[in-house]
């Protein structure tokens, strides 16, 4: 007689803790949502945004000029448009946003990673994945670590350049956008190039991949995801750049 053969036994994620996990999203990202699952997503989530939202404040101050370009920007438009509005009232509208930045990226960053996270779970559903709300939301947050980069390097350029100069944010991107001029182009082309960014591409190539290791969508759905998630996270962007027109 022959020894009945063992059913192979399935392959166990690998453990590791949080810390190796924000370590090996930049280098092994598969191993991390593999392993990662079917954790919790609030300890993630939580790290991310309050990384974001420090260096938001840490930049704060190196950011202003462009901030207040920016707004001024959008007063001079809304001004052209409502003539009700004077330089007046737009100043006092200044000094409130500026008063309640902080407070704006505190509530803005916890909830674009919720929503990031619900439009992950959409597409990993469509495409055939099983995932939760979340993973989706465990998904987001990792994908979203470039984000930190990305502040670090904006820090970085806002001490080198003369940031006093500048009018929009793209000219800090690492986008396509950053070699236009900005007073010049047309709001859509700005918002569209803007999304060619070797940060938003990064985080999207993460999110594709999160979506195939740990929301179980078909492999050879990889790059499908990662284009919807890259269309979907452009929407924002051209709404604004289309109201800005």
């Amino acid at each position: 007689m022959t020894d009945p053969v063992a059913a192979p036994t399935p392959a166990q994620p690998e453990k590791a803790n949080l810390i190796d996990d924000f370590v090996d999203i930049f280098g092994s990202p598969a191993k991390v949502f593999a392993r990662r699952a079917t954790a919790s997503p609030m300890l993630p989530f939580l790290i991310v945004s309050v990384l974001i939202i420090g260096m938001f404040i840490v930049n704060r101050n190196m950011m202003a000029p462009i901030m207040d370009a920016e707004m001024q920007k959008g007063f001079d438009a809304a001004m052209k448009t409502n003539p009700s509005l004077t330089p007046a009232m737009m100043e006092q509208s200044k000094g409130m946003m500026q008063k309640f930045s902080v407070v704006g990226a505190v509530i803005f960053v916890p909830v674009t990673l919720l929503v990031l996270a619900l439009v992950a779970w959409g597409v990993g559903r469509v495409l055939g994945g099983t995932l939760s709300y979340g993973t989706g939301l465990l998904i987001a947050s990792f994908a979203w670590l470039p984000r930190v980069v990305e502040a670090v390097i904006n820090s970085a350029q806002a001490l080198m350049l003369d940031v006093g100069k500048m009018t929009s944010h793209y000219q800090l991107t690492l986008s396509a956008a950053r070699f236009l001029d900005v007073s010049t182009a047309a709001p859509m082309v700005l918002g569209l190039l803007g999304r060619v960014d070797l940060i938003t591409l990064w985080v999207t190539v993460l999110f594709a991949i999160g979506l195939v290791a740990a929301g179980k969508v078909p492999k050879e759905k990889m790059v499908v995801a990662g284009i919807a998630m890259w269309v979907l996270g452009s929407l924002p962007a051209l709404y604004g750049a289309w109201r800005a027109s």
